[in-house]
């Protein structure tokens, strides 16, 4: 079975992506800092080969003598909504991505996957595919994109496979807090009100399981395509549809959710959804789970969560 090197599995992305390589019988080596907490990665930790990156000069003997088939690089800071309009933060992700693929030079890793974003493509209303032109609004955006360009001059260069694959909204267990849908469980669980927009935005949203194996379908695929590709669900929903799906799950007789309380931001995009027929051609993949499936599975890790505490 081949080994895995990814970068961010302490992160929400990164750790489901992990855990799926792991089901699977993959080989997973996994780059941390010191100072990062595992959480998330509790119930299959000791399973996966942590290497040290605080400095990734001290740590790429240890990569080497790993021998890596595939680089899965879902590392990124500045990923919160406060810090994506901060560019010094963002450009760090540049440099260390200049020098992990300094390190790939000295391996056997013949595909290199990372993860890109929507936020490439800035704002837009409606359905995107991949040759939409990407007008990024954010130092986020603008860094993804400058990442892309690098990985690809770079593989290209040294006769490595490469995808970019753009992420649009994904949902389901261990998320960040404050991302709408933990947060909206969370102040149910809790019996508080919550305040909120008219919540008619249709957005779309992919639950975590379909998320992980999408990536597990590029680690299979043996052709050596090359390219960018979106990773969605493929269909929107309103939020307000998502919101009141919780809300009659988990408070059904007092209405906690006060839809329509605060207005929408200027410039509110209302329709965000991405065509994924490339990634769904290419990769010979679809999601496994409607929206609700995954709202049920999401549920269930929050109240077993709770009873734990």
């Amino acid at each position: 079975m081949k080994t895995i090197l990814i970068t961010g599995a302490t992160g929400f992305l990164g750790s489901h992506i992990a855990e799926e390589l792991i089901n699977q019988g993959y080989n997973v080596i996994a780059l941390k800092r010191s100072t990062s907490n595992l959480w998330r990665c509790y119930s299959f930790n000791d399973r996966i080969r942590w290497i040290n990156c605080d400095s990734l000069v001290n740590a790429e003997p240890e990569i080497i003598e790993c021998n890596p088939d595939i680089l899965i690089h879902a590392a990124w800071n500045g990923v919160k909504a406060t810090d994506r309009d901060n560019w010094d933060e963002q450009e760090k992700n540049l440099s260390f991505l200049v020098s992990l693929l300094d390190i790939v030079k000295k391996t056997n890793i013949k595909k290199i996957i990372a993860l890109g974003s929507q936020a490439e493509y800035g704002d837009f209303e409606g359905s995107v595919d991949e040759n939409y032109l990407c007008n990024p609004t954010s130092a986020y955006g603008a860094n993804k994109i400058c990442a892309s360009i690098l990985l690809k001059t770079f593989a290209e260069l040294n006769q490595i496979g490469w995808n970019w694959i753009r992420i649009f909204s994904v949902f389901g267990p261990r998320e960040e807090k404050n991302w709408l849908i933990p947060a909206t469980i969370n102040n149910l669980l809790e019996k508080k009100e919550m305040n909120l927009t008219p919540c008619e935005q249709k957005y779309d949203y992919l639950y975590t399981k379909d998320f992980a194996n999408g990536i597990l379908s590029v680690v299979k695929n043996d052709s050596n395509i090359s390219g960018i590709y979106n990773m969605s669900s493929g269909k929107s929903i309103k939020l307000k549809d998502i919101l009141s799906f919780l809300e009659n799950k988990l408070s059904p007789k007092q209405k906690l959710l006060q839809i329509g309380i605060i207005p929408y931001r200027p410039h509110q995009v209302m329709h965000m959804e991405g065509n994924s027929d490339h990634f769904f051609r290419t990769f010979d993949f679809r999601p496994a789970h409607s929206i609700y499936e995954g709202l049920e599975e999401t549920l269930n890790y929050y109240n077993l969560k709770r009873e734990n505490e």
